[in-house]
């Protein structure tokens, strides 16, 4: 069974348990730590319900504030980057001092921008609370520490597909927060959703327990000495091209389905919930696909299937046509975000929140980026479908990227494999020469 991309400069073992990678003091043995799944789980749906709440919103805040169309873009996406790039640092605070104390933290900040954001009267406190809400994204990369570091090796893919399942949180503002905006406006509708966070903020803290951290704690250094490799750049890479594509295409959706297929707002959500509820509830099969099949073939493929079913849809189909094709697509992209996550306790035991924290901020740079660069290619062509474009490039892309580092990778292994023989060969007194001259 393939587990991970294999690597001649670090070796793996795949076997060895890393009970101290962050918050736990367990031994990584027996089931799922299933209290700890579901309590990250929950506060995560929430958190990322709230992180895309722009997405239905920003028509009925821009026609209330009257928001330019080039700055009402920037506000939708302006919580995806800043929740991304915090990533990195809330990474390595879980993986210093744990994720509870960090997790309750970033979801009682967000909740109380989401209240001030309710209160705004211009762009300026659109933009700055908006900002300050972003920190909800950042709790995933706290589920992540805490989840991994409390499961199983055999078991932390469908563990953290579980997690990445709190995706669905995406669903619950596709299709309810149109209705809530139709029935009381936006204002009172950011107001509950302020409320839902910071309820949310309390149970997470009142509902886990900071565990002792069993051996040392890993030094600043140790923790980001992964980041200097090109294989943590490239996983990221991957995660961009699977969840930053789902993030973008959250975002866009709404906007195909009212302007390209003349729906109303609440017609528009349910549609867009076809693609955010699938992909969502397909990270835990992922995660279990992973498990099996190893993370390599699983993100191949997933991202394959995702890049041809954005060309199809960008292609304008009939509307029946496009919803089935974008559920095959969400279904590829869950299952592709659990992959990418995958192969981190594999290669990174020690060190989980830190590489998470990276790769986490370039799949919400690309959440980022990739709905900005939509919005050109729609004002370039005047079609709105072209801004998926971007979303199967860089899906393209990244399977080129795969198959360029495999074959590098197994080109690596043979010339390796065929030094060992040959050191077998001659004897041990040629070693070491071999090996320096090599």
């Amino acid at each position: 069974m393939q587990t991970a991309e294999t690597s001649t400069t670090s070796p793996v073992p795949l076997n060895q348990d890393h009970p101290t990678d962050g918050q736990a003091g367990t031994s990584h043995q027996g089931g799922l730590p299933v209290r700890v799944i579901a309590t990250n789980t929950g506060a995560f749906a929430i958190a990322f319900a709230v992180w895309v709440i722009f997405g239905p919103s920003l028509r009925f805040i821009s026609n209330d504030l009257g928001v330019p169309i080039q700055l009402a873009a920037l506000v939708k996406t302006l919580p995806i980057l800043i929740g991304s790039l915090l990533r990195i640092p809330a990474g390595i605070l879980s993986d210093l001092w744990g994720a509870r104390n960090i997790f309750a933290a970033l979801m009682a900040t967000g909740g109380a921008a989401c209240w001030v954001l309710s209160l705004a009267q211009s762009s300026a406190v659109l933009l700055a609370a908006g900002a300050c809400m972003g920190l909800v994204g950042v709790t995933f990369v706290c589920g992540v520490q805490a989840i991994s570091a409390q499961t199983p090796k055999s078991k932390q893919g469908l563990a953290l597909g579980i997690l990445g399942a709190g995706n669905i949180g995406a669903a619950v503002t596709t299709f309810g927060l149109p209705v809530l905006l139709t029935s009381f406006g936006w204002r009172p509708a950011f107001r509950i959703y302020s409320i839902v966070c910071l309820v949310t903020a309390l149970v997470y803290w009142l509902a886990t327990k900071p565990v002792r951290r069993s051996g040392s704690v890993p030094s600043m250094t140790a923790l980001l000495a992964p980041l200097g490799q090109l294989r943590t750049w490239r996983f990221g890479y991957y995660y961009m091209a699977t969840f930053g594509v789902f993030v973008a295409a959250t975002l866009m959706l709404i906007d195909i389905y009212i302007d390209g297929y003349h729906l109303t707002a609440v017609q528009a959500g349910g549609m867009s919930t076809v693609l955010t509820l699938t992909a969502a509830l397909c990270r835990i099969t992922g995660g279990k696909l992973s498990d099996h099949f190893g993370a390599r073939p699983v993100t191949r493929w997933s991202l394959v299937i995702s890049a041809v079913a954005f060309v199809c849809v960008s292609a304008r189909p009939p509307l029946a046509v496009t919803v089935a094709i974008t559920f095959v697509a969400a279904a590829a992209l869950g299952i592709g975000m659990a992959a990418c996550f995958r192969y981190l306790p594999d290669y990174y035991p020690s060190s989980v929140g830190a590489v998470s924290g990276l790769i986490g901020a370039l799949g919400g740079v690309g959440g980022f980026l990739l709905p900005q660069l939509g919005a050109q290619f729609c004002i370039w062509t005047g079609s709105v479908f072209s801004q998926l474009w971007p979303l199967a490039a860089i899906s393209a892309s990244a399977v080129v990227l795969q198959s360029l580092a495999v074959r590098r990778i197994s080109r690596v292994t043979v010339e390796s494999t065929d030094l060992s023989r040959l050191v077998s060969a001659v004897g041990p007194a040629s070693s070491a020469a071999l090996t320096k001259e090599r």
